[in-house]
Order: C-alpha cells, then sequence, then structure tokens
C-alpha cells in the first residue's frame, strides 16, 4: 500500500456515527461503511475534545470490487487507498475488518 495521503471531500474533524452512516447513502457504489471500535486508550489520543461522543475515526468503504480505507489522523482525514478484492496478491481484508463493525448496508464479503 502507498503512503496515504490527504483525502479529498472529507470535512475537518471526525465523523460522528449518522455522518458515516451518510456515507453509505452519498456514495456510489458503497455496499458496507465499516468503523473501527478503538478502545478509550486510543479514542483519547486520536479523538480531539471538540469531536462527537461518538466519532469515528476510521473507515472501510466497501464497494462490490474494492475496500477503500481512511482515517482521520493528526487533525485531517487520510486516504490509506483501495485494495481490489480481486488482488490475489494483497492480503485478505478479513484480519482488519476483524476489529470493525458495519454500520451500514451490508458486507459482500464477510
Amino acid at each position: 500500500m502507498d503512503e496515504p495521503e490527504p483525502a479529498e471531500g472529507w470535512p475537518e474533524g471526525p465523523l460522528s456515527a449518522d455522518e458515516a452512516v451518510e456515507l453509505f447513502e452519498e456514495r456510489e457504489g458503497v455496499v458496507a461503511v465499516w468503523a473501527m471500535q478503538h478502545d478509550d486508550g486510543v479514542r483519547s489520543s486520536v479523538v480531539p475534545a471538540d469531536a462527537p461522543e461518538d466519532a469515528v475515526v476510521d473507515v472501510v468503504l466497501e464497494t462490490t470490487a474494492a475496500f477503500e480505507m481512511y482515517s482521520y489522523s493528526r487533525g485531517q482525514w487520510m486516504d490509506y487507498g483501495t485494495q481490489r478484492k480481486d488482488d490475489e496478491d494483497a492480503p485478505s481484508m478479513a484480519g482488519t475488518l476483524d476489529s470493525y463493525e458495519v454500520l451500514a448496508g451490508e458486507s459482500a464479503s464477510f
């Protein structure tokens, strides 16, 4: 995977759970929105004090063809790239998504 780049078109701060669900409704081709559920220790170091109580800072948008990965880090959303589902050389997303939950839609993979 390439180095992350600033994500274009994302808000300035973490998403609320409702805003993460809206990604499912607003983005064409998304079949599921996954969000990582961080423990309190991680949340306290990543989530700004003025963020929504249900702040989401790690999101995977699943489409029929790929997984698009985004993370809120150092005050901005970063695009961690896309892993195509048909890439036989890529590691399985099952292990990564084990620490995530589906907020909207239904996974076409797991």
